[in-house]
Order: C-alpha cells, then structure tokens, then sequence
C-alpha cells in the first residue's frame, strides 16, 4: 500500500532547494553587514594621517616642529591595535585626525 504524495512528485526537492536560498541570502546579507560594519565604524584611519595632524597643530599651535622620530614612533603607537576596544581606538584615532586645535586633541580619550 503506497500513498502518493500530495504536494505531486518533485514538490519536496522545489520546497528544499527555496529554502537553501532563502538561508543563502541569509547569510549574504550578514556578511555585507559585517562588511559595511568594518570598513565603515572599525577601520582605523592610517597613522601617518592621525600623527601628521597632530603635528600640524603642535606646530601651529606651540611652534615646535615634530622631530622624525618622535613621528616615527607616533605612527608606530597609532598602528598598534589593542586586543580589546577596538572601536573606542577606532574612535580615539579619528578623533585624533579630525581634530582642529589642542582643545580638540584633549577631548580625545
């Protein structure tokens, strides 16, 4: 005794194949999201961008000029990513690099 199958022959693999898709777009809007998250909130600006602008504004500002190596080691501290926190970083350094004065600086923490 067989029972045929209601939905018709084929109807199980239609309704398989639609949900695969639907778990597809699934995951492809996440992995866009996480895209646009991390590119867009947790990419750091460059070091050379964050240190350049606050030796613009010592320069301005105080009138001493930043010696190459106190620029290399600014560059090298702004590239250090932490292990935790990266946004707060990402935001400290954007601060950093968006800053107009020495006020401006000190409000980034």
């Amino acid at each position: 005794m067989s029972r045929a199958d209601p939905e018709g022959p084929g109807r199980g693999a239609e309704a398989i194949m639609k949900a695969i898709k639907i778990i597809g777009a699934i995951f492809g809007v996440l992995g866009v999201a996480v895209a646009v998250l991390y590119l867009g909130w947790l990419s750091p600006p460059s070091g050379e961008a964050v240190c350049g602008n606050v030796a613009r504004i010592l320069e301005k500002e105080v009138g001493k000029k930043m010696s190459d190596k106190e620029k290399t080691e600014c560059i090298a501290q702004a590239e250090k990513a932490p292990e935790f926190g990266r946004a707060v970083w990402v935001k400290n350094l954007k601060c950093m690099r968006d800053a107009q004065s020495s006020k401006d600086l000190e409000t980034c923490k």
